[in-house]
């Protein structure tokens, strides 16, 4: 019986044991668990209190999270606890290091730890400590308790069997053994039944009692072990569902890291992802691929119009064009702002160039925002791998460089060649410099003369912008201009502009000469609210009366917003200027506008007057200009008169005014005067 109670006490312990070991594990590991998100995101408040509601449990002296140091990174401890409590420590301090590291080194605390694990990555360890001392008092009561009874048994019989020796022994001995082996084998179901009021009877009770408490004994530990598994069960359960969340969150987090949140395009990154894995693929199968860059034209003259809700819309519609266009195996991204990329594996240049037409002509139709039709187009600049380069930044350089020479040349679409790498260093230092230029009078006007063939004399002049750099000498409009546009310079640099041919036009007046002024306003320029105002300031200043000033306006700057753009020009302060339509023929201008439009006079642009002569196409364009211009009762000119041919042709067709290189080029103020008398000598000669 001796035996058995110690087979009975150290069974006890090891199920005690496994159920504590089982109950540790799986709180330390659900602490761990939950753990995981609060330390992606630097929650200390939620990891606090998942420390807190996990100290809290049942028998749990404390439970924390440390870091690879095993520094603790909450700071919950409960005082009350009596392992706590005998430790000095305030009750506001923060570090419970000190503490922890005591308590698990006390013999009486069941220390577990557990690393919090996220993709493979050891975020940090769960610790957790369980008071062992109330079970092992259940076990030692519970051993007490049977060797109590096994010693009164055993002196019971021991006695009996020395008195009562020949009453009745060896039956209820027998019926004693075999409810002790039932009892020994958690067989608790039959009662023990022994005769008589003796001692072997009493011991039978005994027994019978031992079994029902042993019975109630193992149903609690049955009960338990029970709810251990329920709870881990549940734990399981939990913890499954974090970790779908998790995925979500996860696969969430990665698609918006790698896409652009206004269109919904692939971003930079992923781009030059996808980049990456062409150029492999390129190299694995000897194939070749394009890279597109894409600036929107005109954008940030929406955007200042309309607003940025409405760019914002325009750029969504121009990424869902851009999808419909190319194909599944394409990449179409945003860079930023109003830049698009675009990665088209297997493809060679000739098939590029198509694609980025198709791409030009989904984009003519006008786009509807905020109840106006805009006109936006786009340059594309094109580098072909590995032509033109095999490493992914320098495709994307120099499919920018492509699209820059796009924009300058108004091309819509361009291939890189190596002889636009001059101009790319010399695009970043202009940006540089424009600003100082405004401000050191490096800027000056040019003016090239426009004849009239009906009075064969110089009427009227162009003004046009030049740059001196003190470095880089004479610098061109169309290598600043764009710059200007992106930069925001623009507006500064055209009410340079204006200021100054208001200021010659009356230095002119004062000195005697009446030659009218021709300036260029650009589509930002007529979205201006405020240019009306600027220009009545300018007329008043200088005095000047009507037909002083002659804006040129381009054909596409009127069509990108034509009822602003009638608006403005009809405004009560621009009566004093006069208009003319530059570019004519270039664009997409309808005759409903050109009818509505204040203006007095059209150009003919110089791209159908150069070969005129040798061009009939171009000739019978020319000839059909000058008619409808004829009807609507305006002036015609023709710019890029080069030869005595041309400007014969022009005259016996009815031109007004010509201008171009065969009278003169654009010449500084100082030499202006003495040209104009040598042209109108010449004419006089002539006739």
């Amino acid at each position: 019986m001796g035996a058995n109670a110690v087979f009975q006490y150290n069974n006890e312990v090891r199920v005690v044991n496994k159920a504590l070991q089982a109950r540790g594990e799986s709180i330390a590991e659900l602490l761990a668990s939950v753990s995981v998100e609060p330390l992606l995101l630097y929650d200390d408040v939620t990891l606090n209190s998942h420390a807190e509601f996990t100290s809290k449990q049942k028998d749990i002296v404390f439970a924390t999270v440390v870091n690879e140091e095993k520094i603790p990174l909450t700071h919950y401890l409960d005082f009350k606890n009596r392992y706590i409590s005998q430790i000095k420590l305030a009750e506001d301090s923060v570090d419970i290091q000190p503490v922890v590291e005591q308590l698990k080194n006390n013999r009486n605390i069941l220390f577990f730890e557990t690393p919090v694990i996220f993709e493979g990555k050891k975020l940090a360890y769960a610790w957790v400590g369980i008071d062992r001392t109330p079970y092992e008092a259940l076990a030692r009561r519970n051993m007490f308790e049977i060797i109590a009874v096994a010693i009164a048994v055993g002196l019971f019989v021991g006695i009996t069997i020395i008195l009562l020796f020949k009453y009745k022994i060896f039956r209820p001995i027998k019926i004693l053994t075999r409810g002790t082996q039932d009892i020994a084998e958690f067989r608790f179901d039959e009662q023990i039944v022994i005769p008589g009021q003796g001692e072997l009877a009493v011991l039978a009770d005994s027994f019978n009692q031992m079994r029902l408490q042993l019975k109630k004994t193992i149903a609690s530990r049955n009960l338990v072990m029970q709810e251990l598994s329920d709870l881990n069960e549940s734990l399981e359960e939990r913890v499954h569902e974090r970790t779908q969340e998790l995925q979500i969150l996860n696969s969430k987090i990665a698609h918006e890291a790698m896409h652009d949140p206004l269109t919904g395009l692939p971003n930079r990154v992923l781009v030059t992802e996808q980049l990456q894995q062409t150029i492999s693929h390129s190299q694995r199968t000897g194939t070749s691929f394009a890279v597109f860059i894409m600036d929107l034209n005109n954008f940030k003259e929406v955007n200042d119009t309309l607003g940025h809700p409405e760019g914002d819309r325009l750029l969504v519609d121009v990424a869902q064009r851009l999808a419909e266009v190319v194909r599944e195996s394409d990449t179409v991204g945003r860079l930023g702002g109003d830049e698009f990329a675009m990665v088209l594996p297997d493809i060679n240049e000739a098939d590029a160039v198509k694609v980025a037409n198709k791409i030009h002509e989904q984009l003519l139709p006008s786009f509807a925002l905020d109840d106006h039709s805009i006109k936006i187009g786009a340059s594309i600049g094109i580098a072909m791998y590995p032509i033109h380069a095999e490493e992914h930044t320098a495709l994307v350089r120099l499919a920018d460089v492509a699209m820059y020479e796009a924009k300058k040349d108004k091309s819509n679409i361009c291939v890189y060649k190596t002889d636009f790498d001059k101009y790319s260093p010399l695009r970043l230092s202009l940006m540089d410099y424009l600003q100082t230029a405004l401000d050191t009078e490096q800027l000056e006007l040019h003016y090239q003369p426009k004849v009239s063939l009906t009075e064969n004399r110089v009427t009227s002049v162009e003004a046009l912008i030049r740059w001196y750099h003190p470095e880089l000498g004479l610098i061109f409009p169309d290598q600043f201009i764009p710059i200007a546009e992106n930069s925001g310079l623009i507006d500064k640099l055209s009410d340079w502009i204006m200021e100054q041919a208001f200021k010659q036009w009356r230095q002119w007046q004062d000195a005697g000469i009446d030659l009218q002024i021709a300036i260029n306003l650009s589509a930002r320029n007529l979205s201006n609210p405020d240019l009306p105002e600027y220009v009545a300031g300018l007329c008043d200043k200088y005095q000047m009366h009507t037909d002083g000033i002659k804006t040129e306006i381009t054909e596409s700057a009127i069509m990108y917003n034509p009822e602003q753009v009638i608006e403005i020009m009809s405004d009560e302060n621009m009566q004093k200027l006069r208009f003319s339509i530059d570019d004519f023929g270039t664009g997409y201008s309808s005759l409903s506008y050109l009818k509505r439009l204040p203006v007095s006079e059209v150009k003919i642009d110089k791209s159908f007057v150069f070969d005129m002569v040798n061009n009939e196409s171009d000739a019978s364009i020319v000839k059909s200009v000058i008619n409808l211009v004829h009807s609507f009762d305006y002036s015609v000119v023709a710019e890029g008169v080069e030869n005595l041919e041309t400007l014969r042709m022009l005259e016996n067709l009815g031109c007004d005014v010509a201008q171009g290189y065969l009278f003169s080029k654009a010449l500084p103020v100082d030499e202006l005067i003495a040209k104009i008398k040598t042209i109108e000598d010449r004419f006089s000669a002539n006739s």
